[in-house]
């Protein structure tokens, strides 16, 4: 069979979701609702913005519609948004957002521009990427 007639099968994100506890952080699963409110503070961050080529719009109105859209596609299982809890503040300071895509999982680690230079994003991002590598999985399968 050739790859004409093949399709990639995405199987749905695990939907139980652990908790990660880290040196200075908590990554916590988030709910569709509870995703589309971080990000829409998230992603206001305009230092962070300019570096998302997938936000198209770099304003308020901006993102809260990618907050809005990630929020739909965690209710459709086909986005799992962790929350990066800091302990020392008890506060959000950034999202960990696992896309299935065509090529396989896409995994990014958003962190509040006052959080960069301080390892937070792989503090963060390692235990979700490993958990996703054993738990979710790509094949391809024929079409029709």
């Amino acid at each position: 069979m050739s790859y004409q007639e093949m399709k990639a099968s995405v199987e749905r994100l695990p939907t139980q979701a652990p908790k990660f506890d880290t040196e200075r952080c908590l990554v916590v699963p988030l709910g569709p609702d509870k995703a589309r409110e971080l990000l829409a503070v998230l992603l206001q961050d305009e230092l962070l913005a300019a570096q998302l080529p997938w936000m198209v719009e770099k304003t308020a109105d901006g993102a809260r519609k990618e907050a809005f859209l990630i929020g739909m596609q965690c209710a459709a299982e086909t986005t799992l948004v962790w929350g990066i809890v800091e302990r020392a503040r008890g506060a959000y300071i950034g999202a960990v957002i696992a896309r299935s895509a065509i090529e396989g999982l896409d995994v990014e680690v958003l962190c509040a521009s006052q959080f960069w230079n301080q390892g937070i994003a792989d503090e963060a991002g390692w235990p979700v990427a490993e958990w996703l590598e054993e738990h979710a999985a790509v094949e391809l399968v024929p079409a029709g």
